[in-house]
């Protein structure tokens, strides 16, 4: 406990905040340029994986993706960019680990996907934006990646092959590299080839690469007409570097809102149709985006219809919960007492207490900016001897006077900081280490709870019935897969869900042919009836007449939030929507009851 701390040990840690050229909680706001020391990743875990995930699908198709990041301000937008180098750092100590490894040890990194994360701030005027990605490339790779492609992409123009008084014919390797890459990438081939092969004009060809102004006479010595800040040429150059290195580029914008802000809509629509391009010209990428979460419905709505279609579905970035915030701050505070040669206080939360750090928890709802500025303020007044920790704890009162009671903002385990100082430490550890439960509403996990709920109901109403996963069945010389059967009461039921990403949109034409696929089975009296799950709203000329068509098909709508609570009560006790659909093929389980576990706490709350 703070109390425990003797009264020397208190002053001796005092003294050290009040002589520190740089205190604690400092820098409350994330820059691009300066890492973050201090990270709890657990409020982003799901994002983390999610972006892991594209990578590791980009690393194999080499097909650009695009994934929205929201958050209100201060919630950690560009911290996440932090946190992703920091993986990135960790994943080349691996590869670079395993290549000095024996084979079979090796082996482990095989599926390891290389990527470099590349940061990319608001560009600073509306024009040249594509040069602004192309020096964010440049700066973060280093000059030694117009090394690395140039050397590639020579060597397989036969830039190699000579002998010992032979050298490689500049010219022709530059038709041979303009053949592969023709037109608008003519000059870059040029640079490229002139960089590697000619030790004269290589300064030359270099400070072009770089995006340097050349002059007139500079041009035609290396016979070169444009310039790299030519939108077309650099997005040229771009797509000759994504292709020839090897890995996958996360290209980071961050605060993607800025250019609205400060240049109007126009620019916001120009800086969109860059991203546009980006996507779907160049392989290679994921295009991550990160957006204040209030602003987002206005980017969507200027966004044209194709790029909507091609992002991903949006991340949200969550707030500290209570522990991670006792985590951040004790953690903060650990790496500041180092800093300064000092074993940490028995107390991880000194100079404050965990009363106060609730009370910071409460005002600023968890959102970290908010409360790393106050941790700041309440050390400063308990290290310049304004308040001592009873003060402030009246103040604290004072401030969240009218924030909603603990009891409501969280029902999470505590972290017990009276306990000794390793015990903390593992437990600190053990929350680190848990993986998040997240709950992501997909086809397959909606056919799974789906069968969950038949299964569950079918063996409490004592039916005869089983389930399968993937049925398959012939049409023609044609196999068909629906993605479910349920055989019960003699009939067979046919389970399908369209292809589809999120159940937050309409399924589209996809609805459609998952339609289909159900009247083709019962066409071919592979099954007797169909059951067909899709988003709330989905819709079309041809999936409504499908349906008007086959009235033995029986669809069930569903959103996201409908589909989450489906989904995590699939091993508990039927939502009921969940007992609903079971209703459809059990027609005679009756009405829906809520659990009895619910009914006994409502009555206690009665008694109360």
């Amino acid at each position: 406990m703070y109390s425990e701390l003797s009264d020397d040990d208190k002053e001796m840690y005092l003294d050290v905040l009040r002589e520190a050229p740089i205190m604690p909680f400092s820098n409350f706001v994330s820059r691009g340029d300066i890492a973050d020391r201090i990270d709890v990743a657990r409020p982003r875990a799901f994002i983390d994986r999610e972006v892991y995930r594209l990578v590791q699908q980009t690393s194999r198709d080499r097909s650009s993706r695009l994934i929205p990041i929201l958050g209100s301000a201060g919630s950690g937008k560009t911290h996440a960019y932090h946190s992703f180098k920091d993986k990135e750092r960790e994943n080349r100590r691996k590869l670079e680990g395993a290549e000095e490894l024996e084979e079979i040890d090796a082996s482990k990194f095989a599926t390891s996907a290389d990527w470099t994360i590349v940061y990319v701030p608001s560009p600073p005027a509306s024009i040249r934006v594509l040069l602004h990605v192309y020096t964010c490339i440049i700066e973060e790779l280093g000059a030694e990646l117009i090394d690395v492609v140039s050397e590639k992409l020579v060597k397989k123009w036969g830039g190699s092959k000579k002998g010992i008084f032979q050298k490689p014919k500049l010219d022709e390797i530059i038709q041979l590299g303009i053949r592969e890459f023709p037109g608008v990438f003519a000059d870059c081939v040029k640079a490229l080839v002139t960089y590697q092969l000619d030790k004269n004009k290589k300064p030359l060809a270099e400070r072009w690469l770089l995006g340097e102004d050349l002059e007139d006479e500079e041009l035609n010595a290396i016979g070169i007409n444009s310039v790299l800040e030519e939108d077309d040429v650099c997005l040229a150059m771009i797509k000759i570097i994504t292709e020839n290195l090897d890995k996958v580029l996360i290209l980071y914008f961050d605060e993607l809102e800025s250019p609205y802000r400060m240049l109007g809509e126009a620019a916001e629509m120009k800086f969109l149709e860059i991203l546009k391009r980006l996507y779907n010209e160049v392989k290679g990428l994921v295009i991550t985006i990160a957006v204040l979460k209030e602003i987002w419905p206005r980017i969507i709505e200027i966004a044209d219809a194709p790029l909507r279609s091609r992002m991903e579905p949006e991340q949200d970035l969550k707030p500290f919960s209570l522990n991670d915030l006792k985590i951040f701050f004790s953690k903060s505070m650990e790496v500041f007492w180092e800093d300064n040669n000092l074993n940490p206080p028995l107390y991880p939360l000194f100079p404050l207490n965990e009363k106060l750090i609730e009370m910071i928890y409460e005002k600023t709802k968890g959102n970290p900016r908010n409360s790393i500025k106050l941790c700041r303020r309440f050390i400063d007044k308990v290290v310049m001897d304004e308040m001592s920790v009873d003060e402030l704890l009246k103040v604290g009162a004072e401030i969240v006077a009218t924030a909603k009671p603990k009891a409501e903002i969280e029902a999470e385990e505590m972290i017990d900081f009276s306990k000794p100082r390793e015990l903390i430490k593992k437990t600190i550890e053990d929350i680190l280490a848990e993986e998040e439960y997240s709950i992501e509403v997909n086809p397959q996990s909606v056919v799974g709870a789906t069968l969950k709920y038949i299964n569950m109901i079918g063996e409490e109403k004592r039916k005869k019935f089983k389930t399968q996963m993937e049925f398959k069945f012939k049409l023609g010389k044609r196999s068909q897969t629906l993605a479910a059967l349920i055989e019960a009461e003699g009939k067979k039921w046919g389970l399908e869900i369209p292809s589809i990403k999120t159940f937050d949109r309409s399924a589209g034409v996809a609805g459609y042919y998952a339609a289909k696929r159900l009247k083709d089975a019962i066409s071919e009296k592979a099954i007797d009836f169909g059951l067909l799950i899709v988003p709330t709203g989905t819709g079309g000329a041809k999936y409504e007449m499908i349906l008007r068509d086959n009235p033995d098909i029986h669809k069930v709508e569903l959103n996201n939030d409908i589909g989450e609570k489906l989904i995590a009560n699939a091993l508990k006790y039927p939502t009921e929507k969940g007992w609903d659909i079971c209703k459809i093929i059990f027609t005679d389980i009756g009405e829906y009851q809520p659990p009895i576990v619910e009914e006994v706490q409502s009555n206690e709350d009665t008694f109360e």
